[in-house]
């Protein structure tokens, strides 16, 4: 098969000759624009041979100045659009990138979801864990304006879809912030952010049906999530303690699963060529009766030496088996 037969089938619930590959990881700073960030997507391809090729986007919500930190500043979040020149550069990225690729490998583009645009947009997008608390107090304080600011964001997102898209992307790669119990409660998130994910998340499957949906941190509801119904999903098995499988079955019955490997400990990072390939085996033997893609909880650490990933496929290649 070749790989877009491949994820084809996955995405379908139709046999495959092996299960498939995905892993992405967030390039060095002097690699994440322009040419050099092109070239990087294809040697990191390249090097492993996965199923999956995940456009990264460091083109985020931001002017580059803007803080917000209080209730007064609420009003500085703005909407964006491809007027804007990240939607520029990141529709460029893509379509150079799929330019290179000539279609060999499905493609997805990285859109950060609502709260991870929002939390972008007030200038420290390293400091989740310790500002995410800002997005439930806005709402609390002010509901009526994070709710204009919610619906103007969801439609930067909607577009940002669209546009990547346009740009030449195969598919959507949507990673969520909003599920940790630690900031929204349940009947706020369901309130407030849950509407205009599902809105954005909507359009997606409408305009896509390669689908990614990636819900990051630990301490997360998965069922904040499942009306989301994605094509794909992956969590953070090892932080959450819910396996793929136990997550199949009670969240997202109808997707396919991707992961299995941790991105911070194990086997794939600090294991012997053997240890990965035993793991790789086992993954695919414990999720035989599943569409199932194999991966990682979330992005591998940026200097990961790329043969670990590549033993990894190596290891599906020997699985290969004749499929009508």
């Amino acid at each position: 098969m070749t790989k877009q037969q491949r994820i084809s089938n996955i995405l379908n619930h139709r046999p495959v000759d092996r299960a498939p590959a995905a892993f992405w990881l967030h390039f060095p700073q002097e690699d994440k624009f322009g040419t050099r960030a092109v070239d990087a997507h294809m040697q990191l391809m390249q090097d492993t041979d996965t199923d999956i090729l995940k456009i990264m986007n460091e083109n985020i919500f931001w002017d580059g100045t803007t803080r917000i930190d209080r209730l007064s500043d609420i009003k500085n979040f703005r909407a964006y659009s491809r007027k804007d020149q990240i939607f520029q550069d990141q529709m460029e990225l893509i379509s150079r990138i799929a330019a290179r690729n000539k279609g060999e490998v499905p493609t997805v583009a990285t859109i950060h979801g609502l709260i991870a645009s929002a939390f972008h947009e007030i200038g420290r997008p390293k400091l989740y864990s310790p500002l995410g608390y800002l997005f439930p107090l806005f709402c609390r304080e002010r509901p009526a304006e994070m709710k204009a600011v919610f619906e103007m964001l969801a439609q930067s997102l909607i577009d940002l879809v669209d546009c990547s898209l346009e740009a030449g992307a195969d598919g959507i790669f949507y990673a969520v912030l909003g599920a940790e119990r630690y900031f929204f409660e349940k009947d706020e998130f369901a309130e407030f952010v849950a509407p205009y994910e599902q809105a954005v998340y909507a359009h997606i499957r409408k305009v896509s049906p390669l689908n990614i949906l990636h819900i990051c941190k630990s301490n997360i509801e998965l069922e904040r999530y499942t009306p989301l119904k994605p094509a794909i999903v992956n969590w953070a098995v090892l932080d959450n303690h819910i396996s793929l499988k136990e997550g199949r079955e009670q969240y997202f019955p109808d997707s396919v699963m991707l992961g299995g490997f941790s991105n911070h400990s194990g086997a794939l990072l600090q294991g012997t060529i053997e240890e990965i390939t035993a793991q790789t085996n086992q993954l695919c033997a414990e999720m035989q009766d599943i569409p199932y893609i194999v991966g990682a909880d979330c992005s591998l650490p940026t200097g990961i030496r790329r043969e670990r990933i590549r033993t990894v496929v190596n290891t599906l290649h020997a699985q290969t088996s004749d499929v009508l």
